[in-house]
């Protein structure tokens, strides 16, 4: 059995899995299994797999489910994955011949790994080759997601390799209707319990030619942002003076989005953990209101 799971969620991504697949067969460490789950393509998805397939150079398991979206591809692939560790690579990556080498041999490195959730590292700009986010603070370090996010502002797109029995333990939630759920209220979940070996090196090549989105949806996500706002409200508000722009957003957004969603102000109070919070959303209801309107 392979050691680790390289898993695509997929969504008529055709014209650009190459990169996923090219990047695999580029890899020096070699014991993996690409998994893709195909959350319900039109194009033609299932028969580029098959050729890949069919030319046998890699592991792959190919599922194809009706459209769901990311968040339940990723909790149906936790749910049949048998390995240790886990990566996502979305449909349209590309990353160094060596970042799975990098990856498990950083984890490899680890003492007391019943502590870690894994090994984040960095992304490079496909066009100008620059490193993505701000300065780190050093080569390497550990901390939970949020300290690392608020105190040490390691900001832009990250790549991150997983212990597979964390993301079992912290699925994602399953919301009627919800095709998109903000990825960021489950590893900031995660980071109250586990920390992160942070590694300052860029291994994952981030496009901007394509959303990464399994859903297709260019319409704004009111009905998923909701969750993020009450997230960031309720869970983790003792960040607020690390970044206090972010938590007025969220008041913000919280009073805009719970109208797009047809709530009325009761109801969105509802959603607040503590009351002493009620008269900070009273206080951004107009602008929340006014900018609804405006959206309507």
């Amino acid at each position: 059995m392979s050691r680790l799971t390289v898993f695509t969620p997929t969504y008529n991504r055709e014209k650009s899995l190459h990169r996923v697949y090219e990047s695999l067969l580029s890899q020096t460490y070699k014991d993996f299994l690409w998994l893709i789950i195909d959350d319900g393509s039109k194009d033609n998805t299932k028969e580029l797999i098959n050729k890949y397939k069919k030319e046998n150079k890699i592991k792959i398991k190919y599922i194809y489910q009706e459209n769901q979206g990311k968040h339940i591809a990723v909790n149906n692939a936790i749910k049949i994955t048998h390995t240790e560790l886990f990566i996502i690579a979305d449909s349209d990556d590309a990353f160094v011949p060596e970042a799975l080498e990098v990856f498990v041999d950083e984890w490899d490195k680890l003492e007391n790994k019943e502590k870690y959730k894994g090994i984040i590292a960095r992304c490079f700009d496909h066009d100008t080759g620059d490193i993505i986010g701000e300065e780190w603070p050093s080569k390497r370090f550990d901390a939970n997601e949020l300290d690392a996010n608020f105190k040490l502002h390691t900001t832009g797109e990250k790549w991150s390799l997983f212990k597979t029995d964390v993301l079992r333990e912290f699925p994602f939630p399953e919301i009627q209707g919800l095709k998109f759920y903000p990825e960021t209220i489950l590893w900031q979940k995660i980071a109250r319990k586990y920390i992160t070996r942070y590694i300052d090196i860029p291994l994952r090549e981030y496009y901007k030619d394509q959303e990464n989105s399994l859903t297709g949806r260019k319409n704004s996500r009111y009905r998923e942002n909701i969750y993020l706002w009450e997230h960031i409200i309720n869970n983790i508000m003792d960040y607020f003076w690390y970044n206090p722009k972010l938590f007025l957003k969220a008041f913000v957004g919280m009073t805009r989005d719970g109208r797009l969603c047809g709530l009325k102000l009761k109801e969105i109070l509802l959603k607040i953990d503590k009351k002493w919070k009620w008269p900070i959303i009273i206080f951004f209801y107009p602008a929340g209101y006014i900018l609804y309107k405006r959206k309507m």
